[in-house]
């Protein structure tokens, strides 16, 4: 390590030289003298400069060999250095998080140009796609997807020589930076006191964005409060299977008001609404839970959504049938369970953000999926920034919806439903023993469409085939698919059976959770193949040059495109949830279903929101799986919503 200071004539100036360099434990360097990596510093500045941290930090220059699995033609990668240099600058900081990270690029959006985030090729694109800081999903994804274990120590150790060295030169650095945190254990009673509190403070800020955005079309002359109504309706749906009839009475036993609604007064009311009024109420409201969120960091940058449509019980009433049967109630629908049910469209945030319900929809009998995707992804653009991958299950595979999503300058994916285009495909795949194929669309085709074959169940070749290639050197020997893919997905090779790859076993868990993934192909022989389909210029056949990617390539395609994917069960979750917030009823009116369905979306929100803060107040850096689950938000809210006093 080496630093120096000089002084001019008029004034002093720093001249700050440093260098060093680190092992990578697990790296081949095969193209290098040696496997050791370095990094170095030069900063010229003068004292009227006020040098901070941050801006010396910036001139750090990260040595380019490190090795990077990451696709280097993907138009929106950005090259490991300004990552690194963002990390290097939160350990020097003290940050435990990537929240106030991604706050301070905000806040100083000249760092984005000499951390080297921006990118002048750009400068021509949409403003869309115009360079931005850094996100915090984003840095947190890096942080923890995409930097290894010797990266994130190397980086840790490079901010502690810097902090060392400026203290040396002078220059401010944070106190204490690599001390442990003082944050001692907090016992469960002190958890759970500070999610009731917090439950209870969120709320108290979360009724305002409902009492206010939410309205019923009353005389002037009501006697009841119309907030009366919204904390009933609350107050049966954090119950278990509460009816409007009976969570009234109970209702009034609990609440401080005078007056309450009874179960039919609650109904009549509601079902006066609209549905387009009922959606606009919810949006507005949620706008007001995203601008809350945002506060921390959350649902900003890219993010991505998912479209799907779920049902509630099934309907066991009379239906109105034609003279052949056929039911024709319009909201009314038949399942190939072969139950009726009414059912919802909605579209949520999945992935790594805060995942809210932006909009529903009732579905009714002769609305195609393309209407549907146009309804739901025209608000939900409005209400956040930058809608980035829409996921949705095969039901959607058409090419209709697929022009709406890129009418709107979404990228999409879906699994696609095997026509006899692709059957044929998969025959020649199978004849030729290939397990992974990239078919890109037509040039004349100007969507961009990519179609993605990978196989369903995958087994190791036989000793048949491994003694063949043994004999003949000369064969066309593939790669260790098993190995590649147990390192591109995390999977320990060791514990998986013979018979099965990682790639096989990443595609059974899809199917468990994913009931529309198709696996059977038209021979009926066994070994499916499953299709997807997506515009994402992460997945191509052949890099700019116009060379086909090598199997390496394509697997750590294939692998990131099914990480991507599964973000899609998310709203599947999120449906199982909304279900428990859901007042229960027998009443046969599609509108008062329909509300039942979006008061359950906004208390869901609600809960979600309620995670994140408690997440905040328990540590600086959470994860993004639920710290607060459902059964305790709603035990808990049972004791705040619904009972405050008169307005």
């Amino acid at each position: 390590m080496e630093s120096q200071s000089t002084t001019g004539d008029s004034e002093s100036v720093f001249d700050l030289r440093w260098e060093s360099s680190y092992d990578f434990n697990n790296y081949s360097a095969d193209d290098r003298h040696d496997d050791r990596f370095r990094f170095s510093l030069h900063y010229v500045g003068s004292a009227s400069d006020d040098p901070t941290v941050a801006a010396v930090i910036g001139s750090l220059s990260v040595d380019p060999a490190l090795p990077d699995a990451r696709a280097t033609w993907h138009r929106n990668y950005t090259p490991l250095a300004p990552w690194i240099r963002a990390h290097i600058l939160k350990q020097a900081m003290g940050w435990n998080g990537e929240t106030h990270l991604a706050d301070y690029f905000e806040e100083h959006p000249e760092l984005t140009v000499e951390y080297g985030f921006n990118n002048d090729d750009l400068v021509a694109e949409p403003k869309r796609m115009r360079p931005t800081p850094p996100t915090q999903s984003r840095l947190w994804e890096m942080w923890h997807e995409e930097f290894s274990d010797d990266l994130q120590a190397i980086c840790c150790e490079v901010a502690s020589e810097l902090v060392t060295l400026l203290r040396e030169e002078g220059i401010p650095t944070p106190d204490d930076v690599f001390q442990p945190s003082d944050k001692q254990d907090i016992s469960e009673q002190s958890v759970t006191r500070l999610i009731a509190d917090t439950t209870k403070d969120v709320w108290q800020h979360a009724k305002p964005f409902v009492t206010e955005e939410f309205f019923l079309k009353r005389g002037d002359n009501a006697q009841i409060h119309e907030n009366a109504f919204w904390e009933q309706h609350a107050f049966m749906g954090v119950r278990k299977n509460m009816f409007a009839e009976s969570g009234a009475d109970s209702f009034y036993v609990d609440s401080t008001r005078e007056r309450t609604p009874s179960g039919s007064t609650h109904r009549w009311q509601i079902r006066k609404l609209t549905v387009n009024e009922m959606r606009r109420q919810h949006r507005r409201t949620t706008k007001r839970l995203i601008e809350r969120a945002r506060r921390d960091g959350e649902l900003v940058g890219k993010l991505w959504a998912a479209i799907d449509v779920t049902k509630g019980v099934p309907f066991t009433g009379e239906m109105d049938t034609d003279t052949k049967g056929n039911v024709v109630e319009p909201y009314i629908l038949g399942h190939r369970d072969g139950n009726y049910y009414y059912q919802w469209a909605s579209i949520q945030i999945v992935g790594h953000d805060i995942p809210l319900v932006l909009d529903a929809l009732p579905k009714e009998r002769g609305m195609t999926k393309d209407e549907i995707v146009d309804e739901l992804l025209g608000h939900a653009t409005e209400m956040v920034d930058d809608i980035s991958l829409v996921l949705m299950d095969r039901e959607f595979d058409s090419d209709p919806v697929k022009d709406i999503c890129e009418e709107y300058g979404v990228y999409s994916l879906n699994p696609k439903r095997k026509f006899a285009a692709q059957n044929d495909t998969i025959a020649e795949m199978k004849q030729n023993g290939e397990m992974i194929r990239i078919v890109e669309q037509s040039p004349e085709d100007q969507s961009n469409r990519t179609h993605l074959f990978l196989p369903s169940t995958t087994e190791m070749p036989d000793e048949e085939t491994a003694a063949e290639t043994e004999r003949d050197p000369d064969r066309n020997e593939r790669p260790n698919y098993r190995q590649e893919m147990c390192e591109e997905l995390g999977i320990d090779e060791a514990e998986l059976g013979e018979e099965i790859s990682p790639l096989a076993r990443l595609l059974s868990d899809l199917r468990g959770e994913d009931e529309d993934l198709e696996t059977t192909d038209a021979d009926g022989d066994g070994t499916g193949f499953v299709v997807f389909q997506t515009n994402h210029p992460f997945v191509s056949a052949c890099d700019e040059s116009g060379e086909p990617y090598d199997d390496r390539e394509r697997i750590h395609m294939v692998a990131r495109l099914i990480r991507w994917y599964r973000h899609r069960w998310g709203i599947e979750n999120g449906y199982k949830k909304i279900k428990t917030f859901m007042v229960r009823t027998t009443s046969t009116c599609p509108r008062y279903r329909f509300f039942n369905f979006m008061f359950a979306c906004i208390l869901y929100n609600t809960w979600r929101l309620v995670d994140l803060l408690v997440k905040l107040a328990l540590t600086e850096h959470p994860d993004y799986s639920p710290r607060v689950d459902a059964n305790q938000f709603v035990t808990i809210a049972k004791q705040y919503y619904g009972l405050d006093p008169p307005d």
